[in-house]
């Protein structure tokens, strides 16, 4: 505290009189006074509005930085999704055969490997793959064949050749499987067949059942015995015995078929399949003993008229191979 002095000559009587004079301090009203309280209170809630839209702004900012980053990554993923599960597996091996599985570096494969979905398969100028699909559809690789499985019931060809069996049952209904190719997609209705791009266009040799192949112009379905041929001048048919040289390169990758505890007639509808010839009995005698006899052993890697000869070595039986069938005699004693 001080003491204020006041100015010479006045006294504090004098300073009474002043405020006397001067009258009470004037007092805005009620109205005036609620008036300027809410334009204060308005800017000041503005200002806070805009700092924390400022905040708001920087977090929306921030997630919208990783939603773009996200997107970025979703545009660059392959045009299929790897699965975790094992969408097929490799029944044989020869020569160079090769799987990319999304990292861009091939490996070398060996029968027993297995294949996710994703991945990519390649065979070399002199390797071939047998491949056992998931849900039981068997495919054959090619040499210079390159395959993209997209899961197990879809898979892409660029290059080469697969050949397609869908099992010997033609009672069951076929395990649904689909092929997609620069040139169309073919889908199999129970049926061994070749698919081969060459020369621009797509070659479908049919060995058994049916197939439906899809593409820029319409559907068509061809047969057993058939082969079609479609390119940019349009499609055409020819004849192909299930017999011809054309399906010699699928013997020498023939999936393993295992012999033991089976009988000499599984094994020949087996070798028949395989061959695209007819089991045929020279009498009921050879067709009893065939069902009757028992096999043990292995044909592991022999072609099919290999095995024929190799396995009814050790039976009673005698095979008579020709072009169209495989007739079956009792061995003179």
């Amino acid at each position: 505290m001080y003491d204020e002095q006041l100015p010479a000559g006045q006294d504090d009587g004098d300073l009474a009189r002043l405020l006397a004079a001067t009258g009470p301090r004037h007092q805005p009203s009620t109205q005036a006074a609620a008036e300027v309280r809410a334009v204060v209170e308005a800017e000041w809630r503005d200002t806070v509005t805009a700092r924390q839209q400022r905040r708001q702004f920087t977090g929306w900012a921030a997630a919208a930085g990783v939603a773009v980053a996200a997107v970025a990554v979703w545009m660059a993923r392959p045009l299929y999704l790897p699965e975790s599960g094992t969408v097929a597996s490799l029944a044989r091996v020869v020569g160079d055969v090769q799987m990319d599985a999304g990292d861009g570096h091939w490996t070398p494969l060996a029968a027993g490997s297995v294949v996710k979905a994703g991945t990519v398969i390649r065979t070399g100028s002199t390797g071939r793959a047998a491949l056992t699909v998931k849900h039981g559809v068997e495919l054959r690789l090619d040499s210079a064949t390159q395959l993209a499985f997209n899961d197990e019931s879809d898979a892409n060809l660029s290059q080469g050749a697969v050949y397609v069996d869908s099992g010997p049952d033609a009672g069951a209904p076929a395990a649904d499987f689909q092929l997609e190719t620069p040139v169309g997609s073919v889908r199999h209705l129970g049926t061994q067949y070749e698919a081969r791009l060459a020369d621009g266009g797509l070659r479908v040799g049919i060995r058994e059942g049916r197939v439906e192949i899809s593409g820029a112009r319409g559907r068509v379905l061809g047969s057993a015995g058939e082969v079609l041929t479609v390119s940019d001048g349009g499609m055409t048919r020819s004849r192909l015995a299930p017999t011809a040289a054309d399906w010699k390169w699928v013997n020498g990758v023939t999936p393993p078929f295992s012999i033991e505890g089976r009988s000499v007639d599984e094994f020949l509808s087996w070798a028949g399949r395989e061959t695209g010839r007819k089991v045929v009995y020279s009498s009921p005698v050879a067709e009893r003993q065939a069902r009757n006899v028992t096999l043990r052993g292995t044909v592991e890697e022999l072609e099919p008229d290999q095995a024929v000869a190799a396995v009814l070595s050790t039976t009673s039986l005698r095979p008579v191979v020709e072009d169209e069938q495989i007739t079956i005699d009792v061995a003179a004693r």
